[in-house]
Order: C-alpha cells, then structure tokens, then sequence
C-alpha cells in the first residue's frame, strides 16, 4: 500500500543519515542558503540523500532514490557567510520524482513505514543477543584506538536499534545505503548481526596481534 506522499527539498551528501541520528552541516553555497531561508520559512525539513553520482559543491549531483527527512532543530550564523545547522533524522522515503524549478533540487517523495514485519517475528533474547555483539565489538573497536568505553547505551526497540547501529560500523557509505534501503527492520537486523560478527572476528585477530607484538618488544 503506497504511503503519504509530500514535496521536499533535497540535499545531496556525501554521508548517509539514518532515523534519530544527528546530522551537523556547514552551509555556504547560496543555493542551500536559499533552501535554509525556505526551510525556515515553512517546516524546517529537508531531505538527506546520499550522492550516487557528482559532489556536494558544484553541479547538481545524482542522489540515491532513498533518503531521510532532516528536520532542522538549530541554526547558527557562522559569519562570512556560512551558517551551521543541526538537524536530527526522522522518517524514511523514496523520491518518486525531481524537480529543479528552485536553486536547489525538490522532491516528490514517498514516506516509508518502519512497522515491525508481521512475516518474521524479533524475538527479546535475540535483540539482546545482537545488542551484547554490538557493545562487543565497539569496545574491540575502540581498545584499536589505544582507549576504553564502558557498557553503550544501545536502544532496546528493534527498529531505533537496526538505525543506530550502522553509526557504529566502519563500512562504506554506500554500504550504509544498502542499510538504509532494507525493506524490512528484521532483513536489516539480520543483516547488521553478520557485518558485526565478520568485522569483530577481523578485528579481535588484529588486536591479539598488535597485543603479541607490544609483549614481545617489551
């Protein structure tokens, strides 16, 4: 069944922003300077899409077709020109089509449900399970760096879980996109639980090595 759809400003990144994670941005180009004034003016929400093709700066870029709505929640004049924005992920969409009839690209686009599939059922030990990898292997990722952390807060609910964790993974954009594009919370879990157990495996036989070759310098 189609979702709402709605009329968006898009902006092209080179990062993938995911629903409830924090987005900071600097803003210089006058056509996203416009597309602030507009924001501000209406909802204060645009459309975070990673580029597929092209670059921030410059000539219109090529976005992938799903995204996040960015919703504005600060806006600092940095001077010279340049202002700072914070905006915090929200819902998911598909852009249906492009219009370049502003200074910067808009989009029709569809808002995607993140409902639990009724297909495949999550059950509470193995959200647990994959959230014990997860901590796992952030404290092997940062005991890498030389430091230490203590128990992360991860979310308990499936669907911020299955978002917040892709922040955590040293993987490509594109990687992260696929992420994005999951069509269901359980597909993304899952697929999520195999990127964390092949990283951790790699990343444990580096640490053990780089243990070993410390001792015996020592």
């Amino acid at each position: 069944m189609p979702g709402e759809t709605r009329r968006l400003p898009l902006f092209p990144l080179n990062t993938v922003l995911f629903p409830h994670a924090t987005l900071p941005l600097q803003i210089f180009e006058e056509r996203y300077k416009t597309m602030l004034q507009d924001c501000q003016q209406f909802d204060m929400s645009f459309g975070a899409v990673l580029i597929k093709s092209g670059s921030e700066v410059g000539e219109h870029a090529e976005p992938h077709r799903v995204g996040t709505v960015a919703k504005i929640v600060q806006v600092s004049d940095g001077g010279k020109g340049k202002f700072f924005i914070s905006a915090i992920g929200q819902q998911r969409f598909r852009i249906l089509t492009i219009t370049l009839d502003r200074p910067y690209m808009t989009g029709q686009v569809e808002l995607l449900d993140d409902d639990l599939d009724s297909e495949q059922e999550l059950l509470p030990a193995e959200v647990s399970s994959l959230r014990k990898a997860v901590m796992r292997y952030t404290q092997t990722v940062v005991g890498l760096g030389g430091n230490w952390v203590g128990n992360l807060k991860l979310p308990e609910d499936p669907v911020k879980l299955s978002y917040f964790i892709p922040k955590l993974l040293q993987i490509e954009p594109r990687n992260k996109q696929a992420l994005l594009e999951m069509p269901t919370v359980f597909a993304r879990l899952e697929t999520e639980r195999s990127i964390v157990e092949t990283q951790h495996a790699r990343l444990k036989s580096r640490l053990h090595k780089e243990l070993l070759g410390k001792f015996s310098r020592s």
